[in-house]
């Protein structure tokens, strides 16, 4: 294990270096290297053709993680989903009016007092520019938490992992359910069964799927 983690570290300083823009590099990198050892421990050979793919996805969860936390830590709850209908309504009234609007236009279309939404400009500003991007992947502020939600969410990865080790016919269902958006009933005709078989099996499907990544 010890020989694998120096092997691929220079893996984990080059991820933690593009990330590396406000959040503490040391704290960064500390992250990344958990990222690695939980990736060296799950890396199944026989189902990942490529280890550096795989460990990278691990990585960044630790990494963009971190620096989610950092961000929630420095600015309030409230402010931060003020200042994404802020930055939303800005870029609304950019492409109507031509040009960057006040805050007095975005106080009127928001509906909040001018001083308040310059308090939440601010406070945003001081931490992470409102257009400030994550190096490489082009990703800003307001959706960078989605970007967490859509992969590298360690928590997601655990559970691609647990999905896996599913039967056949337990990832049909599974898939076609929330991948595919299937109903109950659509499914059962998929599989010439009726919707309590599929209700009954999905049920035993999502206890089995916790108790993996509990």
């Amino acid at each position: 294990m010890v020989d694998d983690v120096l092997k691929y570290e220079g893996l984990v300083r080059k991820l933690t270096n593009k990330y590396n823009f406000r959040s503490d590099y040391d704290d960064l990198y500390q992250a990344g290297m958990f990222g690695l050892i939980k990736a060296l421990k799950k890396y199944d050979v026989t189902r990942e053709s490529n280890f550096i793919d795989y460990a990278s996805f691990y990585i960044k969860g630790e990494i963009l993680k971190t620096i989610n936390s950092d961000y929630q830590v420095k600015v309030s709850s409230d402010t931060y989903k003020l200042s994404k209908e802020i930055n939303v309504t800005r870029n609304e009234l950019m492409q109507n009016l031509g040009r960057e609007p006040t805050a007095y236009e975005l106080s009127y279309v928001l509906g909040y007092d001018e001083d308040k939404i310059i308090s939440v400009l601010n406070a945003v500003s001081t931490t992470y520019s409102l257009d400030q991007s994550m190096v490489d992947d082009d990703i800003n502020l307001y959706n960078k938490i989605a970007t967490i939600e859509k992969g590298y969410d360690v928590g997601v990865l655990d559970l691609k992992d647990a999905i896996a080790t599913l039967e056949e016919s337990e990832k049909q269902l599974i898939t076609s359910r929330y991948y595919e958006d299937m109903t109950q009933k659509e499914i059962a005709q998929l599989l010439g069964t009726t919707q309590v078989q599929v209700s009954r099996k999905e049920s035993k499907i999502l206890e089995k799927l916790k108790m993996k990544v509990a």
